[in-house]
């Protein structure tokens, strides 16, 4: 046993007393839930500062107003915009709370049970609901964890942009305030490149909280600050003196930080991502979360303790990555995006639609005032982020090939031939090129390397030659669990048991046997030529009907493993297929190897060799190159006729023979690399 463990055990222990487990105390507090209770709360800071400002607004009989008020220090009923015209926003008040308000009104309530107040630093929680500090450890049957998130956002294609701000409390010589106004984003100060404003909080006539915000990957350095402060207040109140001051920095993140997976844990705060991304407002959240969780041991649902979540509807999480995404590649257009905003749009309406509850009405409203050109241009690199620029690609193709089709269907062939060849030169041949890269944990020689691959290619190549039905055989069983395979990793699932190589085998056998079975007729084709079977003699009616039962198990199959994986991971692939019956056999198969199965692969390895996108295209281009003149000697070794069907029939094979030693290498790969995180978020 562990010499520091000790027998303190509690009921309920808050890791943190910032605001959202200080709310959480108190509403708690409020509906009888701590009497007979032991609460334990771990705090290194003793919080006698006002070193924060909490902001929210709300309707006055809305609950969060009628709870707090005691607390609320001051409500403005109006709001001025771009320093210029005034907004009545009496309908929802904005409200303002002390730090310090909020700090005592919880020691009051620390001061009134069976509440014990560790200055500890919590080192770990760990499984058996266990609290492990630099001192000790302690165990309670409920751990409230407001620690802030770990975010090593540089291993990741997250955004993360701060909103940095310095603050102070002046005192004016003149009455210069409105008090019942205060100005919630003024840009007449320079951008400097930047999206950053003066904010504005009257306390009287003569007092403000006046601050400066930055939006920006980097905090921004204290003198800019003071001398930004300094020269605003100068130019706009007269003469000053400084009374107090707030600094900080609130993320504004795309990151989601995962529910807590340990029984009796709850995640709060920034760490239940009750921050607004796009804004860095989160007050109101924490407190409808504390209602949410006091709500929880009220009807008595504490087992699903570790579950407990605000839901966010997925369309605004949407705007929030689209404004990130802006404000971190174009900062400067912040300015003329907010402008425009305050000017065009009721103040009212856009905190309804910051507060996530707008109507679809409301917000093509407030997106029609907006610049377009910035939200397209980070829709675009959103597709790109998501990897759905290649779901776009696939319906491009088949709205091309469709009217190509329409005008001339023997055109439209030829065409469709065209657009696999150049899928597959993209990126379909050059992500099996990098196989190379994949033998060095061997430490073999690349002319060694060259000599083993081109050898196994030459053996495959002639069992095509002498027993074309085993060859066939042979490629279709390890196509079907590389693919398989790859799917499963993309979905972050390790293939390393024999019950994940047959699943493997089993989904990547639905997907081929998907494509196939609903181009019956081609498939058929493709399959007598290479083995020279005479279809004609067997059933076609018999074997037309086993097809249409194969087509519907594929099918139900991959849609299992969907479900299975709460639907969301297989859409793409699921849409690609579904997209591939209405087009001929080499489409269909081009989207899935070209968009789907090789742009996987691609970010497979770029992740797990570390490797940039760009350096990967010049380390495959000589074996792509390599590859193709392959691919010319096979096509004149095995049949040498200039038949468009005998060319395609060699390039399938010349596919099968160069893919055998590539299916080894990245099962060898994935192996190694299981514990990467392939999945794009």
């Amino acid at each position: 046993m562990n010499s520091k463990h000790t027998n303190h055990r509690f009921d309920f222990a808050f890791v943190g007393l910032g605001a959202s487990n200080s709310l959480i105390l108190i509403s708690l507090f409020n509906k009888g839930l701590l009497q007979k209770k032991s609460v334990a709360i771990f705090e290194t800071d003793s919080k006698t500062q006002n070193d924060k400002t909490y902001c929210f607004w709300a309707a006055p009989n809305e609950s969060i107003v009628r709870e707090l008020y005691p607390i609320i220090s001051k409500s403005f009923s109006h709001v001025r915009i771009n320093s210029e015209r005034i907004e009545n926003i009496e309908s929802c008040p904005y409200h303002y709370i002390k730090s310090i308000d909020l700090y005592n009104t919880t020691k009051e309530i620390l001061g009134s049970g069976d509440i014990a107040v560790f200055r500890e630093t919590v080192r770990e929680i760990a499984h058996f609901k266990e609290i492990h500090t630099t001192e000790n450890i302690y165990q309670s049957e409920f751990i409230f964890d407001s620690r802030p998130p770990n975010l090593d956002l540089t291993k990741t294609d997250e955004i993360f942009i701060q909103q940095s701000f310095l603050g102070w409390h002046i005192k004016c010589e003149q009455d210069v305030f409105q008090e019942n106004c205060f100005e919630m984003m003024n840009f007449e100060i320079e951008q400097d490149g930047y999206t950053q404003f003066m904010y504005v909080i009257p306390f009287s006539k003569r007092e403000a909280l006046v601050e400066f915000t930055r939006f920006d990957a980097e905090k921004i350095e204290e003198k800019y600050a003071q001398n930004k402060l300094k020269t605003f207040i100068e130019q706009k109140f007269s003469a000053f003196e400084i009374l107090g001051e707030e600094r900080g920095s609130i993320p504004m993140t795309t990151h989601i930080s995962r529910k807590s997976t340990l029984l009796g844990v709850l995640h709060t705060g920034t760490r239940a991502n009750l921050i607004k991304p796009s804004t860095g407002y989160g007050f109101k959240n924490m407190y409808d979360f504390s209602e949410l969780v006091s709500g929880y041991f009220v009807n008595q649902e504490s087992q699903n303790f570790n579950k407990i979540q605000l839901e966010s509807k997925s369309r605004f999480k949407l705007y929030d990555k689209l404004l990130l995404i802006i404000l971190l590649h174009w900062p400067s257009l912040g300015k003329n995006i907010f402008t425009q905003l305050y000017n065009k749009i009721p103040v009212t309406t856009i905190f309804s639609f910051l507060e996530e509850r707008s109507s679809w009405r409301e917000e093509v409203r407030i997106f029609s005032v907006l610049p377009k050109r910035p939200f397209i241009n980070a829709l675009l690199i959103y597709f790109q982020k998501k990897n759905w620029t290649r779901y776009f690609i696939a319906l491009f193709v088949f709205v091309v090939y469709s009217i190509s089709f329409y005008i001339n269907s023997e055109n439209a062939a030829y065409l469709s031939y065209l657009m696999l060849f150049v899928g597959l030169m993209w990126i379909g041949i050059p992500h099996g090129a990098l196989d190379h890269l994949l033998s060095k944990n061997n430490s073999t020689p690349l002319p060694i390397f060259i000599t083993k691959y081109l050898l196994i290619m030459v053996v495959y190549l002639t069992v095509w030659l002498f027993a074309p039905s085993l060859a066939l055989l042979i490629f279709i069983v390890y196509s079907a669990f590389h693919f398989g395979e790859s799917e499963l990793v993309q979905n972050e699932k390790n293939v390393t048991s024999m019950f994940s190589y047959l699943r493997a085998l089993l989904l990547g056998m639905s997907i081929l046997t998907f494509i196939t079975t609903n181009h019956f007729e081609e498939s058929l084709l493709v399959i007598e030529t290479l083995i020279n079977i005479q279809w004609s003699t067997l059933d076609y009616e018999n074997l037309n009907t086993w097809a249409k039962w194969l087509s519907i198990l594929s099918f139900a199959y991959i849609l299992m493993e969907s479900m299975l994986n709460k639907m969301k991971a297989y859409t793409g692939l699921l849409y690609l297929l579904f997209l591939g019956v209405l087009v001929p056999l080499p489409l269909a198969f081009g989207f899935y190897f070209v968009l789907q199965h090789s742009h996987n692969a691609w970010h497979h390895l770029q992740k797990g060799l570390q490797i940039s996108g760009k350096e990967l295209y010049k380390k495959a281009l000589f074996f792509t190159i390599g590859a193709m003149l392959v691919f010319v000697v096979i096509a004149f070794m095995i049949r040498g006729s200039e038949e468009l069907q005998d060319l395609l029939i060699n390039f399938f094979i010349f596919i099968a023979c160069i893919s055998l030693p590539h299916f080894v290498l990245m099962h060898l790969f994935y192996k190694s690399k299981h514990v990467f995180k392939f999945k794009n978020s």
